[in-house]
């Protein structure tokens, strides 16, 4: 590798540090959308199902935030390559191009290539020309930065009377390449770090430390959401169109939707990459609209047998006319908890199917149109099941896996079930492995698209190590499926599994 390169790539690589952190910045200022949430939907498009799918399981929810970081990191490495490439082509001076050269080749790759690959159309004009703008002022910041940083990894020219620059002029234009990155990194945990661990802490869900209260509450609300950052309206600009196939279109203001005679309904809600026992499942009290009273007062056509779905981050979805039509418990929710969606949730309004995972329904909705066909749902595009119906579900909440308990003292058992509108009949755990089962006693009555508590009492007659193990049956008595599968593409299924220490 030759030392122009090396000198470029290093100057190239500090250089496109700083001029990602001003990418966040000039971001936050302006609404233009970095890159790294700008290329993520193009690359689960072309991510196998199967790769995906795997990711998920493994990673969970923690995959968006090594996505982005590998992006970031894929951007300065790009950074660097581009300006080893502009100082392999000027070896005269043995360091990279003059400033304009290389700010400009940068817009040309961001401009040419990337923008048009998120969907931005050539130099991310297809957005408006705030990305262009956007776009020319980092390619600025990089061209500068990377002419000062090269220089001060150059050699330095020399006279007879020795080096031009000063050791300590020198050490002052060294130590620019390293001062540039770690400004650059610094911005960038200033803007993302925080993200991330909301990402990470909310993403999975919360579980209590004891026994599953019957309703969640709102902050403590499983958070699962496609975006790297997800959209932020306002009540005053949103509006919600009710179109397509029908006589009656109508656009609803945020005030006139809230209006509407309103419904409340107990829904549970479930991702369908939730693991056997994981925390991505929450109850709540829900309030809206149901979608069929919107439907009727739009006047479907004779010819329409779907309902489409879009939303402000992208997110698309669909149900059959039919199936709207014949449950009032579809809702067009606008209220969690008896207070309005948070942001994270899908404010102003949301998409409420129960019975099926919670990719079927949208959050940030802004339009609802009639159609002869239902549309392709974005994770269904990833090779999920579109019917997404939740498979029966079961877990503990109390003991916890690894917890130590007391032989010959009573050890209260507990935690939810959930099988969707097909409700749940019966919980059974086991304490020795699955070689004998218990009944636990289900608490309150049992509904449809809720989930249900149950309770029991174990008490561990010597010390030693158990394997806990539980089951539900759905409202029809069929038993939860066994078999250990995970959450690609229908769904997790097997028993929730866990082990606990007795001493005297």
């Amino acid at each position: 590798m030759s030392k122009p390169f090396k000198v470029g790539f290093a100057a190239g690589c500090a250089a496109a540090t700083l001029t990602s952190a001003a990418m966040y910045l000039l971001g936050a200022l302006s609404g233009v959308t970095p890159l790294p949430q700008a290329l993520q939907e193009p690359i689960l498009g072309v991510m196998p199902g199967p790769a995906f799918g795997f990711l998920i399981d493994r990673l969970q929810h923690t995959g968006k935030v090594v996505e982005e970081m590998g992006l970031l990191l894929a951007l300065i490495l790009g950074g660097g390559l581009l300006a080893g490439l502009l100082a392999l082509a000027d070896r005269r001076r043995q360091i990279p191009s003059k400033s304009i050269v290389d700010a400009a080749a940068l817009y040309l790759v961001v401009g040419l290539v990337l923008l048009p690959l998120a969907g931005w159309g050539p130099l991310g004009l297809g957005q408006g020309i705030t990305v262009a703008v956007v776009w020319a002022l980092l390619a600025a910041v990089y061209g500068v930065t990377l002419e000062i940083c090269a220089a001060g990894l150059a050699p330095s020219p020399t006279s007879a009377s020795g080096p031009v620059f000063s050791p300590a002029r020198r050490r002052f234009v060294f130590g620019l390449p390293a001062a540039a990155a770690l400004l650059g990194l610094g911005g960038i945990a200033i803007f993302k770090v925080p993200g991330w661990l909301t990402a990470l802490a909310g993403g999975v869900g919360l579980k209590p430390a004891g026994p599953s209260p019957f309703i969640t509450p709102a902050n403590n609300f499983y958070l699962v959401s496609k975006n790297f950052s997800d959209p932020a309206l306002r009540a005053a600009a949103w509006s919600l169109m009710v179109g397509g196939m029908v006589e009656q279109p109508h656009r609803y203001s945020y005030n006139e939707f809230r209006g509407l005679a309103a419904t409340t309904q107990i829904t549970t809600l479930e991702c369908v990459s939730n693991l056997v026992g994981g925390n991505l499942i929450s109850n709540g009290r829900f309030s809206g609209v149901p979608l069929q009273q919107l439907l009727a007062a739009a006047h479907p056509n004779a010819a329409a047998a779907a309902v489409n779905f879009g939303s402000a981050d992208g997110f698309s979805e669909g149900i059959t006319l039919e199936a709207v039509m014949s449950d009032p418990q579809i809702m067009v929710v606008h209220s969690l908890d008896g207070a309005p969606l948070p942001d994270s949730h899908g404010f102003p309004a949301r998409i409420l199917i129960p019975g099926h995972y919670g990719m079927r329904g949208p959050k940030w909705l802004t339009s609802i149109s009639v159609a002869k066909s239902v549309g392709g749902g974005f994770w269904e595009g990833q090779g999920w099941n579109h019917d997404a119906v939740v498979k029966t579900f079961s877990r503990f909440d109390v003991p916890q896996n690894g917890q130590t308990l007391k032989a010959r003292t009573p050890f209260a058992v507990a935690g939810v079930a959930f099988a969707g509108l097909r409700g749940i009949s019966a919980v059974e755990w086991s304490h020795n492995g699955g070689a004998s089962w218990n009944g636990a006693q289900l608490v309150g009555t049992p509904m449809r698209g809720v989930w249900t508590l149950w309770t029991s009492s174990w008490t561990a007659a010597k010390q030693g190590t158990y394997q806990l193990k539980v089951r539900a049956r759905d409202g029809q008595g069929t038993l939860q499926d066994p078999r250990a599968q995970s959450s690609y593409p229908l769904g997790a299924s097997g028993y929730h599994t866990i082990n606990v220490d007795v001493s005297d």
